[in-house]
């Protein structure tokens, strides 16, 4: 098991040390991992190299003319989840071998009194439960009653929001998705029961691709994709929205921001956070409908 940490933390480096773009020797990437802390020969080096071409298929090549390495990247998309959750791990196991002085270490964290880890550990095995096709089995809280309800459900996707996992899972009894928080779970199993993925409950689990966070329902029927407008003023948030994209689809031409998503209270919740940052252009009826909310969100301050 220390093995394959080492040897994924070594991937991690050498994969981000790579996507510089200046095409780095062995010489180099040797350096690179030597200034990590981390001492290897030539032979290891190599093994690592075909370790990450083909158990992470991440494309390593090397460029003889300039005598060094670069990486294809065919899905930006898949590659940045990929060094994510490498990260993830990588990062993971530099704190937990820092828990001996963890007093020490928490001085130095701030977080967030909404921010939770909790369920995270169940990632990888729930990864594994959606890749293989396994029912799943759990108690979820319900904040709102405080009531715990045992599930046995068809696991599809995991969906990170604001920093929580969230699973979208096919409830059968119910015969519609659900979202369940990580958070919330509790005696969690995975089962040897194979469910069958259909192509009509997987695109309705590849939906939640066209929204900003959490809420989409299939009983929407079909909510459609609506092209998104709001205008920026400020270069501060042109700058913003630049480094931190609210949604994949996201273009930026001038101080206009453009979306492709399905609309839904939290996107419009989000967009009138920006308060007198932003103004939205289209649709009309979402124009409207964050005109209204500030109207009356003015009115709490006349008396």
């Amino acid at each position: 098991m220390a093995t394959n940490k080492n040897m994924l933390r070594r991937g991690y480096i050498i994969i981000k040390r790579i996507i510089r773009d200046d095409y780095p020797s062995k010489a180099i990437l040797l350096q690179h991992l030597d200034n990590h802390d981390i001492a290897i020969d030539s032979r290891t080096f190599d093994r690592d190299i075909n370790s990450i071409r083909y158990n992470l298929d991440v494309n390593i090549e090397y460029d003889r003319s300039k005598n060094g390495y670069y990486i294809q990247r065919l899905n930006n998309d898949d590659f940045d989840k990929l060094l994510f959750f490498i990260g993830l791990a990588e990062n993971a196991d530099i704190i937990l071998s820092s828990m001996r002085d963890k007093q020490e270490l928490m001085k130095f964290l701030s977080l967030s009194p909404t921010t939770s880890f909790k369920g995270v550990e169940n990632i990888a095995g729930l990864l594994q439960a959606i890749r293989n096709t396994l029912i799943i089995r759990f108690r979820h809280l319900n904040h709102s009653t405080q009531k715990q309800t045992e599930y046995t459900v068809e696991p599809y996707l995991l969906k990170e929001f604001e920093g929580r996992w969230y699973l979208f899972a096919f409830v059968k009894e119910k015969n519609s998705f659900r979202t369940f928080g990580l958070d919330r779970l509790e005696e969690l199993t995975i089962t040897d029961e194979k469910f069958q993925r259909t192509a009509e409950l997987a695109a309705t689990a590849d939906r939640f691709n066209d929204v900003y966070g959490l809420v989409y329902m299939p009983e929407q029927q079909n909510p459609p994709v609506e092209m998104v407008k709001f205008q920026c003023n400020t270069d501060f948030m042109i700058g913003h929205f630049s480094s931190l994209p609210l949604h994949h689809s996201q273009e930026i031409d001038g101080n206009t921001v453009t979306l492709q998503v399905i609309i839904n209270p939290e996107l419009e919740n989000k967009l009138l956070s920006y308060g007198e940052h932003i103004k939205v252009l289209s649709p009309n009826y979402l124009r409207n409908r964050i005109k209204e909310r500030l109207t009356e969100t003015i009115k709490q301050y006349d008396c």
